[in-house]
C-alpha cells in the first residue's frame, strides 16, 4: 500500500506541499505507531494529570492530533522518553550522591587470584 500527502488537489502537477516520492513517504510512515492515552499510562506507570503536567514543562512527548477530537502520542517517542528515565535513574542517583548501589545492580566484585589466610 503507497501512502501519498499532499495539500493540492489531485489532479495538480506540482510537488509543493507533498512528500518527494511514495517509497520516501512509505518509509517516514511505516514506523509510526500511536498509542491512546490508556496505553501511555500503562507504559509510564503515570496518571493522566501527572503526564499532561510534564507535557506542560517540556519533560514527556506532546501527543499528536489525530482527529478533531482525538490526540495520541508516537510509541517511539513514549519509548525513548521511558529509556532516558530508566537511565538517568540507574547513574545520576547513585553517582551523584555518593551513595552506595544496591546489589542487583552494584557490578560484581573484582576477585583476586591470592587467597587471604
Amino acid at each position: 500500500m503507497s501512502l501519498r500527502f499532499s495539500s493540492e488537489s489531485e489532479g495538480a502537477k506540482s510537488t509543493q506541499g507533498s512528500f518527494r516520492n511514495e517509497s520516501e513517504s512509505s518509509s517516514i510512515l511505516k514506523d509510526v505507531i500511536f498509542l491512546r492515552l490508556p496505553e501511555v499510562k500503562a507504559v509510564t506507570g503515570l496518571s493522566k494529570t501527572t503526564l499532561y503536567t510534564l507535557i506542560r514543562e517540556k519533560s514527556f512527548p506532546a501527543p499528536v492530533q489525530v482527529g478533531p477530537r482525538a490526540v495520541a502520542w508516537v510509541r517511539s517517542e513514549v519509548k525513548q522518553w521511558a529509556a532516558n528515565r530508566v537511565l538517568a535513574s540507574r547513574t545520576a542517583v547513585y553517582v551523584a550522591s555518593g551513595k552506595r548501589m544496591p546489589h542487583s545492580v552494584r557490578p560484581a566484585p573484582k576477585t583476586s587470584s591470592r587467597r587471604s589466610a
